[in-house]
């Protein structure tokens, strides 16, 4: 990798993408030679931000808690004194912005096949009792055979929501053009606020437009728009049940908004699958011992000397560590021979 320098195991090489606290790098795993996608988040500016110091530490937590084929996979974590690293599998096929700035529109039967797979994931999330909170194209990235995968779990929480237990989240993130209202008037929320999200993109790669567009940017107005449902005129070679299933999961009141489980079984969205969209009960939510590959695990244990045991302890806990990528990007290596 050009201009690249070391931490631990890997090269760090150039930007793939930059946000407030962190920039996420292209990175190469040094031992297999193989390429990885790394996160580096500037501990300095985020002491500068109570919110962001006290929920850096959660990113890597919730990843752990989640397993599931259109969840981005995160490795190993590491930390110098002034950055922390998040290292995670590469998605080369740029996320969902660059696709539309490439092609402009997307075909609604591409829309369609993206979106099964990104509610398939929230499902998964909610049942783990994730809210991501910041579902918007660019956190969308593409992987081959047109697979999609969530990344960025900087701004997710954890929630209780089975029954009446709903200790709801107060605070207001995500980008405020995709925000649900109930998140701009720092009501309470609760994993509701994932369909909005995916509303607002799925409005975006449809049209190329954001459905409550506000210039100059206001909150105020915009919150007012949301509310009456002034949604911008959707254009007319759009067919009516996709109008239908974003209109359905732009409803402001989110008691009336329908949940993941329910926008799953929509019409439009199961049109030309003859496959259900799979629900969470379908991933186990961690690896178990006979899955494990034998021909991998024979290779760390003889030629890299790590401990069999720790290692299927690792794997099964899903706990990003040197375990974790070297077992990650071997059977990477395997499959692709």
């Amino acid at each position: 990798l050009p201009h690249s320098k070391q931490v631990g195991n890997y090269l760090v090489g150039k930007m793939i993408n930059k946000g407030s606290f962190a920039k996420v790098m292209e990175g190469l795993h040094i031992p297999m030679g193989e390429k990885v996608a790394i996160k580096v988040i500037d501990k300095r500016k985020a002491k500068q931000d109570s919110y962001f110091l006290k929920n850096m530490k959660r990113e890597p937590w919730v990843h752990q808690m989640i397993k599931q084929p259109n969840v981005v996979r995160l490795y190993e974590t590491l930390e110098t004194d002034n950055s922390c690293y998040m290292v995670m599998e590469v998605c080369l096929g740029g996320d969902l912005l660059d696709r539309i700035c490439d092609k402009k529109r997307l075909a609604e039967r591409e829309v369609r096949r993206y979106t099964r797979q990104i509610l398939s994931a929230v499902e998964h999330l909610h049942c783990q009792g994730i809210v991501h909170r910041d579902l918007k194209i660019e956190n969308f990235v593409l992987v081959k055979n047109d697979n999609i995968k969530i990344v960025d779990f900087g701004l997710s929480n954890t929630a209780r929501f089975e029954g009446f237990s709903q200790e709801l989240l107060h605070t207001q993130c995500g980008s405020p053009a995709y925000a649900a209202p109930e998140l701009l008037a720092h009501r309470k929320y609760g994993p509701k606020v994932d369909v909005w999200f995916i509303s607002v993109s799925m409005f975006a790669v449809l049209t190329c437009t954001l459905p409550f567009p506000v210039e100059p940017f206001n909150i105020k107005q915009l919150h007012q728009k949301m509310l009456t449902g002034e949604i911008s005129p959707i254009l007319s070679d759009i067919s009516p049940g996709a109008v239908h299933f974003i209109q359905c999961l732009l409803e402001p009141d989110p008691a009336k908004r329908p949940g993941v489980k329910e926008a799953i079984k929509d019409k439009w969205l199961n049109e030309g699958f003859t496959r259900k969209i799979l629900n969470a009960a379908t991933y186990e939510n961690r690896l178990c011992p006979s899955e494990l590959n034998p021909v991998v695990l024979n290779y760390m244990t003889e030629i890299m000397e790590f401990s069999l045991s720790e290692v299927i302890n690792i794997l099964i806990n899903n706990r990003p560590s040197p375990a974790m990528a070297s077992y990650c990007l071997l059977l990477k290596k395997l499959l692709r021979y």
